[in-house]
């Protein structure tokens, strides 16, 4: 068992798959209730990875069905309760509060990531936020302006445009 080996290079070792995930140390997770790696190679098996892969693909669609029920449920009624309380209309309090509840877990697995890097590469937390700031800013701006046209406002876009720029460079002069 040696510290050198990636649990990448699994492929090296086609004829012994399961004990290489079960022995080797990068192979082996500390966070989660199920490793999924040994699931897939050794109690499936190598010759059916396929199905395996396909059997956590449908499972992934169960987490997410599941996310969705619970946060219709959930959240849905308690966010009226919040905006009819504050007096906000329900177009304020999605913004805000929805806005909040979407970032949050961005900001938290962040701060999660930071705490347990190895040798303080943050390099995956940034990325993370950054690809998300990005992400929102132009794949889910650019969809909106495609389905309902509209005309921003020059001042406020632009100054959002320069924090963002300032923000991105200061983060990234404070990491690396």
């Amino acid at each position: 068992m040696t510290t050198d080996i990636e649990c990448r290079d699994y492929h090296n070792y086609a004829n012994n798959t399961c004990s290489f995930m079960r022995t080797t140390p990068d192979c082996k997770l500390d966070e989660g209730f199920i490793n999924y790696l040994t699931f897939v190679f050794c109690t499936i098996g190598d010759k059916l990875v396929a199905l395996g892969l396909t059997l956590l693909a449908g499972w992934l669609l169960v987490l997410f069905i599941g996310l969705g029920v619970t946060a219709d449920a959930y959240f849905c009624p308690a966010l009226r309760v919040i905006a009819r309380v504050l007096k906000l209309s329900e177009n304020i309090a999605g913004v805000t509060f929805l806005a909040f509840g979407n970032g949050a877990p961005d900001i938290f697995s962040a701060i999660a990531a930071v705490g347990s890097a190895k040798g303080g590469d943050v390099g995956l937390a940034f990325g993370a936020l950054f690809g998300a700031g990005v992400f929102v800013t132009t794949v889910v701006a650019g969809t909106i302006g495609l389905v309902t046209p509209f005309t921003s406002i020059q001042r406020p876009l632009l100054r959002d445009i320069i924090f963002f720029i300032v923000a991105a460079f200061g983060a990234y002069v404070a990491m690396y």
